[in-house]
């Protein structure tokens, strides 16, 4: 039994006549007749009788074509699957990244739609503030593209898209002026709210401390940057983050740094030895191609509130 027996069957089936079929087949009717023969030697039993110049089924006929109905409609809807996935203006594409660049990344997906007119690309988003989650994701082929700091991987390519300023959050009712910029010293002994060790900021806060000689008593951990503002405005520490790119978070005070500490570099990454799906590698290279996009995305935000200002 193949594919073609089962085809050849069920138009048989619906046209109740062999020249018919063979037409819209595009096949003789003799290689038609001995295709059916093949499959009811098959089975064992006879699957059409004629009625005049028509066949029709018989009643092993009729219990056997809503199996081979059934199963041709689940490869048809298998091969459209397989070709909306790979097709670069209707497939699909897995994009995952820190809870931080949250804000940033639709837009870039929204600027590529855009521009590109492939309004029919489907994509998913997902998040984790895990650096080695997302690592492995894209190693297993879960995700297509990861917005992250640098993944040192040989399977794992990376692009830098632009950095990300570290800040100091302070509640609303703190001594400090929004914007004012502080000393890390001020933290020694006080309640900070720290990211947890899944994230890479963590370990990274951690060695700075330790280069200081800073001691904070830390109150709340958390992978979640949303979090981390909350437990802020409801004064359980300071905190210090990337900067929040939709602004200064409710009950909020975003302060500047003093001490020297580099801003946290931002990448694209994608996995170089798995197949990678049309829709992903357009999106990929559109976003290679634009360079330092995510520090367009701030230079374009911040065109846009002049604009709004100006309005007024």
């Amino acid at each position: 039994m193949n594919l073609r027996q089962l085809q050849y069957f069920k138009t048989i089936a619906e046209l109740e006549h062999y020249t018919r079929a063979a037409e819209q087949l595009y096949v003789s009717q003799s290689n038609l007749s001995h295709s059916i023969k093949e499959l009811e030697d098959e089975l064992n039993v006879q699957l059409f009788v004629r009625k005049g110049r028509n066949v029709q089924l018989t009643k092993y006929g009729e219990l056997f074509l809503p199996y081979v109905s059934q199963a041709l409609d689940l490869l048809d809807n298998g091969v459209q699957c397989v070709n909306n996935y790979v097709n670069p203006d209707t497939g699909s594409v897995i994009v995952s990244g820190f809870p931080s660049l949250s804000e940033f990344i639709p837009e870039v997906v929204v600027r590529y739609l855009s521009e590109t007119n492939r309004v029919g690309v489907h994509v998913q988003f997902n998040q984790s503030a895990d650096y080695e989650t997302l690592k492995k994701q894209l190693k297993a082929g879960d995700i297509d593209l990861a917005f992250c700091t640098q993944i040192e991987d040989n399977a794992i390519g990376c692009a830098p898209i632009g950095e990300h300023q570290l800040v100091l959050l302070a509640p609303e009712d703190s001594p400090y002026e929004e914007g004012e910029t502080v000393d890390l010293s001020i933290l020694d002994g006080q309640p900070f709210v720290a990211f947890n060790h899944n994230c890479e900021l963590r370990y990274f806060t951690d060695e700075l401390f330790e280069k200081l000689d800073i001691h904070p008593k830390i109150t709340m951990e958390t992978a979640q940057d949303v979090l981390i503002y909350g437990m802020v405005a409801a004064k359980q520490g300071l905190a210090i983050a990337p900067k929040p790119i939709g602004g200064t978070p409710y009950r909020l005070k975003e302060l500047k740094i003093a001490n020297e500490i580099p801003n946290r570099r931002v990448y694209v990454a994608w996995n170089k030895v798995r197949y990678m799906p049309p829709a992903a590698a357009y999106l990929r290279d559109f976003i290679l191609k634009k360079g330092m996009i995510f520090d367009q995305f701030f230079e374009r935000r911040d065109e846009r509130r002049r604009m709004k200002i100006q309005e007024y």
